[in-house]
């Protein structure tokens, strides 16, 4: 009946991402360095790797670090595409339960969301809190049927 939400997944793939991203870069930064350097030959004599395939060597470096950045990469565009589903997932449980039009997210703490909720007549429910069920289940305490609270002036 209603979309289970994961929350989780979506913010860990985010930030292994960056963190692969980030690493993935500086290897890449790192053998483009080393190969420079060694088609330069700068350092033929007093090299830490004076092989021969030393020039091999820094390309299979590059081609590592760019591995690693690609599956960075991938990992954040699957973590926004993740939060997207969540998101729409939301909308589509408490409009299923509660006939709303939109809900604007504000901030979450643990399954509880903090939102503006727009009924089909226009109305704007504000700082509504909305606690999700593992089911995806959305329970709101409060009565969306009356008029919200004016604050008083």
């Amino acid at each position: 009946m209603y979309a289970p939400l994961d929350l989780q997944t979506p913010l860990v793939a985010q930030w292994i991402g960056i963190l692969l991203a980030v690493a993935g870069l500086a290897v890449v930064a790192h053998g483009l360095w080393r190969r420079k350097r060694y088609r330069a030959h700068l350092d033929d004599e007093d090299a830490r790797y004076a092989g021969p395939d030393r020039l091999r060597d820094a390309v299979r470096e590059t081609v590592a670090g760019a591995g690693v950045l690609v599956i960075g990469v991938a990992a954040i565009v699957y973590s926004v595409f993740g939060n997207q589903a969540w998101q729409d997932a939301v909308q589509d449980n408490v409009a299923a339960k509660y006939g709303v039009e939109s809900v604007q997210g504000k901030e979450w703490r643990g399954n509880a969301l903090n939102a503006d909720v727009t009924m089909p007549d226009g109305t704007v429910h504000r700082d509504v809190l909305i606690t999700f069920e593992d089911s995806g289940e959305p329970q709101i305490t409060r009565d969306l049927t009356q008029p919200p609270e004016q604050p008083e002036q």
